[in-house]
């Protein structure tokens, strides 16, 4: 009888083994997809603020300029000598328009490619070569005195 009941125990213990396995790795096909989300998340909010940053520099730039065309070529000095990283592999200067409102300012857009580490090829947002835009405007500052 009491080999019997060793039997049983041990083959309880087996079986409560097992589930535990099974409900880990059913945790893990969830946790780790979540995992992956969070970081490609990460780097698109990251990549973003690269871009915002980019083309804050970029504007502020083209601010200290007489011209459209010295503008353009702050501008475009700024966002050519932007070095890429693992997330943000491209860059460049979408559009300027210098004091066009006859207001004095200067507004730039830049777009940037962002890759995530992560890619998932269902959902769009995840999906690698996504393009951000930027806008940032600045107050011209080497305008002529008017009459």
């Amino acid at each position: 009888m009491k080999i019997n009941s060793d039997y049983r125990r041990r083959r309880g213990q087996k079986k409560s083994r097992g589930a535990s396995l099974v409900e880990v790795v059913a945790g893990l096909f969830i946790i780790i997809p979540l995992f992956l989300c969070i970081i490609d998340l990460s780097a698109i909010v990251v990549g973003q603020i690269v871009n915002d940053a980019l083309a804050k520099r970029a504007a502020r730039a083209a601010a200290q300029k007489k011209n459209s065309g010295d503008a353009n070529t702050a501008a475009s000095t700024i966002v050519s000598t932007y070095k890429i990283n693992g997330i943000v592999t491209q860059a460049q200067l979408h559009k300027l328009d210098f004091n066009t409102d006859g207001q004095g300012n200067v507004v730039i857009e830049t777009r940037v490619q962002i890759n995530v580490p992560a890619p998932i090829p269902i959902v769009p947002l995840f999906q690698n070569g996504r393009f951000m835009h930027a806008r940032a405007t600045e107050p011209i500052v080497m305008l002529p005195a008017g009459p």
